[in-house]
């Protein structure tokens, strides 16, 4: 095992087969983020549910928001100065 680790083509094969466990492992998780986010919501509005249950639901409804608009933001602003770039060459 210690050879092929020192080999090129096997690091290869073992970084792409690790590329494949991740990109599964993501691919898991975006199916799971509508039923997240709706726990999240049943959470936050459930008037028997402890009041730090709710505000902590709410806190994460509300960091994932602003999360959002700042990545959509930041996509925007790098399309941007990408055209920019391009302008310029």
């Amino acid at each position: 095992m210690y050879r092929w680790l020192h080999e090129p083509s096997f690091q290869e094969a073992y970084r792409e087969a690790r590329r494949e466990v991740v990109q599964h492992a993501i691919v898991q998780l975006q199916k799971a983020t509508s039923t997240a986010v709706q726990t999240l919501i049943t959470i936050m509005e459930a008037v028997d549910a402890s009041a730090s249950s709710r505000v902590a639901a709410a806190r994460a409804v509300l960091d994932m928001s602003l999360r959002t608009i700042e990545i959509e933001d930041l996509e925007y602003r790098i399309g941007a100065l990408e055209a920019a770039q391009k302008g310029t060459r």
